[in-house]
């Protein structure tokens, strides 16, 4: 295929951002011209990936991140928080910064919050993908995402009609979310409400197919996808090579294998209480832990901790998950296939989101538990670690899981689905 001009319009954390990052580089390998639309804060990672960067916000930075992730976290108050008063409410600034760099574009790819990236993407000649990340974006009826209500998830899933009518349900309860996209919309001279619906449900499906960038471990594709929807598989991204610096290696050689606790890269600004009881969750195991705080002012504010603990702001995933004995996360997208590459138990501890659904996906499949956030203490924590710990067919689920992942290549099949979407219908460079 001739040289293209691919635009992915992104929206969220880290998880949100690498899937694309190692599409990105698999189109750029291959000639095309790849730009990365996203949050001002992801520009060196962008860099790092040797992709091409637009500022594709005007959302500011937090001061205090810990204020924020509780905020946005929050279990009732939370999801609003991010759609509306985030996500929506910016889509005129990221609708200036981001229609430069998609006028010539060849193609635009668009995940959920993308709210602006849609509209460009509707409205250009060239080729418009969307992107899912997990599976609970499908809100299928046949397959409905758990919520973390462990009586409401089995009522749900009794029927495709229950299933049918959480999806009802979520599309009338956040249906003025996006009221600040539909008066933008207006303003354009579109309808508020595009053709396929709600830009935060059905309306973000795009119009020339869709991306379904996961492991078909956590799920086959819903009998009620969206039409010209690709299961492609996880795309992995290791920032830096996934190397492992020297003090952290050295932790590692010097004993057993321990056990890892983390909360990914947005809900562990909220995570203090988390850490402090997952280190006393280690000690009543007698098990060496390390912690990935996400920043140094929270590794600070732990204080001393034990020998047996190692605390550290950030460290590839993968190539930690693989030198640990379980991992303990909170089930965020690109954790969740990273924990399960390494084959090891996991425990969830889901804050919100897509979260409670991943965790689910991960107690079905018989390689982990879930504890939700709100009932994590370290006692329960050690009583479900040891378990998990001790369970040599829940080992023997989770290297099957890994052997399988592994041989997916879900970043192949990405770049080829948006090629062959640029050549059935893209406009000619």
């Amino acid at each position: 295929m001739k040289p293209r001009h691919i635009v992915f319009a992104t929206v969220g954390s880290q998880g949100d951002l690498f899937p694309f990052l190692a599409v990105g580089r698999e189109l750029a390998s291959r000639g095309h011209r790849v730009t990365v639309g996203a949050h001002a804060m992801h520009r060196a990672a962008v860099a790092e990936a040797d992709l091409g960067f637009v500022t594709a916000s005007g959302i500011a930075e937090p001061d205090d991140k810990a204020a924020f992730a509780a905020k946005a976290f929050h279990p009732l108050r939370g999801p609003r928080f991010v759609v509306r008063d985030l996500a929506a409410a910016d889509v005129a600034a990221s609708y200036a910064a981001l229609a430069p760099a998609c006028a010539e574009a060849d193609a635009i790819v668009t995940t959920t919050l993308a709210f602006a990236g849609q509209i460009l993407g509707e409205t250009s000649r060239g080729t418009w993908l969307s992107a899912v990340l997990s599976p609970t974006v499908f809100l299928s009826a046949d397959d409905p995402p758990a919520t973390g209500v462990a009586w409401l998830d089995r009522y749900l899933r009794g029927s495709p009609r229950r299933g049918a009518w959480l999806r009802r349900a979520a599309e009338a309860v956040t249906s003025t979310w996006t009221a600040p996209v539909r008066n933008f919309r207006r303003s354009l001279g579109l309808a508020p409400v595009s053709a396929w619906g709600d830009p935060f449900h059905r309306g973000q499906h795009a119009r020339d197919g869709v991306l379904a960038m996961y492991s078909p471990l956590l799920g086959a594709l819903p009998a009620d996808a969206p039409g010209r929807t690709t299961l492609t598989g996880w795309c992995r991204y290791a920032p830096g090579d996934g190397l492992l610096d020297a003090e952290l290696r050295a932790f590692l050689d010097a004993g057993s294998p321990p056990v890892v606790f983390t909360l990914g890269s947005a809900a562990v600004h909220a995570g203090e209480a988390f850490l402090r009881e997952s280190m006393e969750a280690a000690r009543m195991l007698d098990r060496r832990a390390v912690l990935l705080t996400g920043s140094p002012v929270l590794r600070e504010r732990l204080g001393a901790w034990h020998e047996s603990v190692f605390a550290v702001d950030y460290a590839p995933h993968g190539a930690l998950f693989e030198r640990a004995a379980a991992i303990v996360h909170h089930g965020g997208i690109g954790t969740t296939h990273e924990a399960l590459r390494a084959g090891r138990p996991s425990l969830v501890v889901p804050h919100g989101f897509d979260q409670p659904d991943n965790a689910a996906r991960i107690a079905r499949l018989g390689v982990g538990a879930v504890l939700p956030a709100w009932r994590y203490r370290a006692d329960r924590a050690a009583v479900m670690l040891r378990g998990l710990l001790g369970e040599a067919l829940t080992r023997d689920r989770a290297m099957r899981a890994s052997n399988r992942l592994r041989v997916e290549d879900g970043t192949r099949n990405t770049a080829d689905a948006i090629e062959g979407a640029m050549h059935r219908g893209g406009r000619a460079p």
